[in-house]
């Protein structure tokens, strides 16, 4: 490896890649190379399944978030 410098955080490989599927991501995420893209499908895919997971929390009812119902508590109470 002479003359190569190893990145933090990066891993050189060599796959095949299905260019059908290339080319779809290519297009949904707006990029040119094969790097951009397979970077940007790697991202989009841990940021939706990161969405997923928040999504369950909030359908289970586990965040205790603020509902409307609150926000109306609280104004009533500022007001009288």
């Amino acid at each position: 490896m002479f003359g190569m410098k190893k990145r933090a955080g990066v891993h050189r490989t060599t796959i095949d890649i299905d260019l059908h599927a290339l080319d779809s991501a290519r297009a949904a995420l707006g990029t040119a190379g094969f790097r951009d893209t397979i970077n940007g499908a790697l991202v989009a895919v841990g940021r939706a399944a990161e969405l997923r997971a928040g999504g369950e929390l909030i359908r289970a009812g586990d965040l205790n978030l603020v509902k409307p119902e609150d926000f109306e508590r609280l104004r009533n109470r500022e007001s009288a």
